[in-house]
């Protein structure tokens, strides 16, 4: 009986086995037939609209079950290559052209083993790419370059190309007998913004600067003559609280002499215990003036958080920061803005950095793991005299508006707290004064 069993099992097991070979038999034969399956049938156009160094093209694809996708075949810089889309998307993209001249484009169906329909010929001229339509303009910086971009309407990706040759004579010859080095490459998919790279050395240089886009197309090269300014942090031990008249924020040093206002320039990194609090429901905005000590021309101006505070993006953190200087103010009102005497001139105005952006409302929105990152490294705010073009006076006072989180989440709010870290002008050195 047990014998039985055991036979009945084995040729259960055998059938089954069996069952499953004579299926895998059965798919390698359908492969086969596919395998023979004839040509697919063509697709149609329907539209074909131009981009910025490519187009886009719209197909209708016939009703025939073994069309698996629509291909693109073209040359691209002498070179054949391939868009593909699956059947169930009707559009597909041709990109990366370097002119605007006519190109010849052949569309075809495939089926599963990639056997291609009769092709259909399309032509088209691209618009300009914006290797063409960017404007790159080189600009001497303290501390090094700038280079400001315009004109990528299509906000294309892009990498700005920064080059120097150390010997000015080389100026007069052609640009391919330049000794050129590369300084660095930088990312952009901006349609105007400014670049900057530090760390070049004061001294008189050729400078060169192309666009190249992902494809590797590369734009003419523009040179300009520059002699980068020398920049250095300005130094913290001259710096003092003014306590003008005029501020509405002051006389911290004896209100909270646990936060002073002496904390956002003692070096200390923005730690838990020493940083700047303005509590005791201050104006908002408020402001405060710091006496640098010496005269100077800024470039930027670097700022810290509260570091270990739970409410990144929140709270008492400034969200919007604005940075005056004067040489000599008055103390009192004025009538310019925020109620500033003529003294005063606007180096620039910024928002706290979020990578990932806010919510169209202004919200915060979600905080990704780059943003909080971003907001304990803190901001480097560059100073740009082409948007404020009192931005590289010379001055010695510094003034900072500040707008908190809190006041962004009620509107109405007109008095509440400040708080942040430390603050660190770099520029120009005048003149030290006499401490």
């Amino acid at each position: 009986m047990q014998m039985k069993r055991i036979i009945l099992t084995y040729i259960s097991i055998s059938a089954l086995l069996l069952a499953f070979g004579c299926a895998d038999d059965n798919h390698g034969r359908i492969d086969q037939l596919d395998r023979d399956l004839a040509a697919p049938q063509p697709v149609e156009v329907t539209k074909v609209r131009a981009t910025a160094g490519g187009a886009v093209l719209w197909v209708r694809i016939p009703d025939d079950k073994n069309i698996k996708g629509v291909v693109a075949t073209y040359k691209r810089g002498g070179v054949e290559v391939n868009s593909k889309i699956s059947r169930y998307v009707d559009s597909l993209a041709v990109e990366g052209f370097a002119d605007t001249e006519e190109h010849e484009i052949q569309v075809c169906s495939f089926n599963v083993n990639e056997d291609k329909s009769t092709p259909v010929t399309v032509k088209f001229n691209p618009l300009a790419p914006a290797i063409r339509t960017v404007t790159p303009k080189l600009i001497a910086a303290t501390g090094g370059v700038k280079v400001r971009i315009t004109g990528n309407e299509s906000k294309s990706d892009l990498a700005v190309c920064l080059l120097r040759d150390e010997n000015v004579g080389n100026a007069v010859k052609p640009l391919d007998q330049l000794k050129w080095t590369e300084v660095t490459t930088m990312f952009t998919a901006s349609d105007n913004i400014t670049l900057t790279r530090r760390g070049i050395e004061p001294k008189e240089a050729i400078f060169g600067v192309y666009i190249r886009d992902r494809w590797g197309n590369v734009s003419d090269t523009l040179t300009a003559v520059l002699k980068p300014a020398k920049e250095s942090a300005v130094p913290k031990d001259g710096f003092k609280g003014a306590y003008l008249k005029d501020d509405n924020v002051f006389s911290l040093e004896s209100e909270r002499s646990t936060y002073p206002l002496k904390g956002l320039w003692d070096g200390s990194g923005a730690s838990e215990t020493y940083r700047f609090l303005a509590v005791d429901k201050v104006p908002i905005p408020c402001w405060f003036t710091i006496d640098l000590g010496c005269e100077v021309k800024l470039s930027r101006i670097e700022t810290l958080p509260r570091i270990g505070y739970p409410e990144l993006f929140g709270d008492a953190h400034p969200r919007n920061f604005e940075f005056w200087g004067s040489l000599e103010p008055s103390g009192v009102a004025g009538s310019g803005e925020h109620g500033f005497d003529d003294s005063w001139v606007c180096l620039g105005k910024f928002i706290q950095r979020k990578p990932s952006g806010y919510n169209p409302d202004g919200k915060v929105g979600i905080v990704t793991p780059e943003d909080i990152q971003a907001f304990n490294a803190g901001n480097d705010f560059e100073l740009d005299n082409e948007v404020y073009p009192h931005a590289y006076d010379k001055i010695r006072y510094l003034r900072v508006v500040l707008t908190s989180f809190a006041s962004w989440s009620m509107p109405d709010m007109t008095v509440g707290s400040i708080q942040f870290g430390e603050i660190t002008p770099y520029g120009e050195l005048i003149e030290q004064q006499a401490q």
